[in-house]
């Protein structure tokens, strides 16, 4: 008895590590994915950093330049007088975003793991609140229903500010882009407040 016993315990013992099997390998992919998205993450930070950088030099902009503990980073333009915006504020803007990258980084080995989109040149306007056809060319939008980085830029504004959004990629549409924005796109908005409703 006790041998039958302890069969059936070495063969229960055998089918669970075939049913764990898969989900044990599962994990260790699992941790091989998380492994490259961090270090895509790592890199994609720096390269977003040079890209900022690189911005804010050719246009004289360094000493103007304030970058938030996100990697935001907001150039003043025009300083307003009126309200602060707030989380959750209904404000009424005009803005011009741009594309300050298409996605293209370097593979650890130097040649492209992405070049990019070509179809997005920096520079390239992708979106403009004139085109909605208003009489002020502008739109409204709830703070804190943007991507992470306009969100912040928003938070730092008030009624007549304009400013600009240097803003990261991992704070923009991150590695999976958005419609008509490249995966790894870092951005570039120009943001003027004209009321809070």
């Amino acid at each position: 008895m006790n041998t039958s016993l302890l069969r059936m315990r070495h063969w229960l013992l055998a089918a669970l590590l075939l049913v764990a099997t898969p989900a044990l390998w599962s994990c260790n992919s699992q941790t091989t994915l998380q492994k490259q998205l961090t270090a895509h993450q790592d890199q994609l930070k720096q390269i977003d950093e040079d890209t900022i950088q690189s911005y804010l030099r050719r246009n004289n902009l360094l000493g103007k330049a304030t970058r938030t503990n996100s990697g935001l980073y907001v150039v003043s333009v025009v300083d307003g007088t009126g309200a602060a915006v707030k989380a959750g504020d209904n404000v009424r803007l005009k803005y011009v975003g741009k594309f300050l990258s298409n996605g293209a980084h370097p593979a650890s080995d130097g040649y492209p793991a992405s070049p990019g989109d070509p179809r997005y040149p920096q520079g390239a306007i992708f979106d403009n609140s004139a085109d909605n056809h208003t009489p002020c060319g502008c739109t409204v939008f709830t703070v804190g229903t943007l991507t992470a980085g306009f969100n912040e830029g928003l938070l730092l504004m008030r009624v007549g500010d304009r400013k600009l959004f240097l803003v990261p990629s991992r704070l923009a549409y991150g590695p999976s882009g958005n419609t008509g924005i490249p995966a790894d796109a870092a951005l570039l908005f120009d943001v003027e407040i004209l009321s809070i409703q």
